[in-house]
């Protein structure tokens, strides 16, 4: 016999109850009042900031260190990930680990398979507490470690940053309702899709060994998160919109955010393994539209179909051995380049200890002449 389904009762009060509060509240709010423009700057600025710190923060930063960051982003990126109350980053970590794992299985803690509205929000509603696993390395972070003991605090603290400005401004209603109410619900919602349209909807141009799939119209509401498809192949490249066109808020934050040494280390794909990952796909499906034409004519073109892929793929190979021997030998020369400043760091680092042992020298042979010196005038005045 089944055992009944047991909630999650905060879970599931906060989820209902800010949800509903904003299907009253948002649109009460626009009838008798409508939207002022601080109210509408201060939402947008909140959504993207704590949705960005979901996206380059808990996801791509810190389940899987796609990059690396200074310890201020890191600290931004914890304090306004709290915001979103999804949990600590290292519970949040583990549990997308684990969903990377085991994708589409039992143990995929909210999988697709049981549904739309499971992996959307209801495995956040069960009562079932899934035990930290995989995340030794960021309990090593001190900064994971602190916001993980205090993640409501913080974020009951970065979420009030509207009421402190509803208080400033003498509108402290409107901004409870846009910049608190309606934008936990956006970002909660817009964090799940990623769980479930974007496993249900959509395409899958680099992989059909799981249910991810790539949905542009996911990208703009979910700062990048749309190409969930390329995402699950390669989970540890910094971006999720490789390619130029596609929309990827967080890439280009990062982006920036590198050029000012505030983030690096980029971890990427290759465009040749892109490039060959969908030549796989669209061979494999050519060769299911073969599989329904007569032997006599798709033997033939199954044989092309596979000569020409492989010399495409050799073809693809030896352009990126070229690329990255080109990438080697760079390194080589800043290695070099390095040596020779290292090397030369060392010697002025000698010769400003040898100037500074002669000038003591020199200071010292000073005094004595000096005193020398006033020893033999004092003697000749006495003498």
């Amino acid at each position: 016999m089944p055992q009944p389904k047991r909630w999650n009762l905060l879970n599931t009060l906060f989820l209902t109850g800010t949800l509903a509060a904003a299907l009253v509240l948002v649109p009460w709010r626009l009838a008798t009042s409508g939207l002022a423009w601080s109210e509408a700057l201060v939402f947008l600025a909140m959504i993207f900031l704590v949705g960005t710190s979901i996206s380059g923060g808990y996801h791509r930063l810190f389940s899987h260190r796609a990059y690396k960051a200074s310890w201020p982003v890191r600290f931004l990126f914890l304090c306004f990930g709290a915001a979103a109350f999804e949990n600590s980053a290292l519970k949040w970590a583990s549990d997308h680990r684990v969903h990377h794992q085991h994708v589409d299985t039992e143990r995929d803690p909210y999988q697709i398979g049981k549904g739309f509205w499971y992996a959307h929000w209801t495995w956040v509603m069960e009562a079932k507490s899934l035990p930290l696993a995989g995340v030794a390395d960021l309990e090593k972070d001190p900064l994971v470690r602190w916001q993980h003991r205090n993640h409501f605090l913080i974020g009951a603290v970065v979420a009030s940053i509207p009421l402190a400005i509803g208080l400033a401004t003498g509108n402290l209603l409107g901004h409870l309702v846009f910049g608190v109410a309606l934008r936990i619900v956006m970002t909660h919602h817009t964090t799940f899709f990623i769980n479930s349209a974007a496993h249900m909807f959509g395409s899958r141009p680099y992989t059909d060994a799981n249910t991810a799939r790539d949905n542009w119209l996911l990208a703009p509401l979910t700062y990048g998160e749309g190409y969930h498809n390329f995402h699950h192949l390669w989970q540890w490249d910094y971006r999720n919109g490789a390619l130029w066109y596609q929309w990827d808020t967080t890439k280009w934050l990062l982006n920036v955010l590198g050029w000012f040494g505030l983030v690096g280390q980029f971890r990427r794909v290759s465009a040749a393994a892109m490039t060959r990952a969908r030549l796989h796909m669209e061979e494999k499906r050519l060769h299911e539209r073969l599989s329904l034409a007569s032997p006599g004519s798709a033997t033939p073109m199954q044989a092309r179909l596979v000569a020409a892929r492989l010399k495409l793929d050799a073809a693809l190979a030896a352009l990126h051995d070229r690329h990255e021997a080109w990438n080697q030998k760079k390194v080589e020369w800043r290695a070099k380049g390095l040596a020779r400043a290292e090397a030369w760091r060392e010697a002025k680092a000698e010769w400003r200890a040898s100037v500074a042992t002669h000038r003591a020298e020199l200071k010292a042979a000073w005094a004595e002449w000096r005193a020398a010196r006033l020893e033999v005038r004092s003697a000749l005045v006495y003498a």
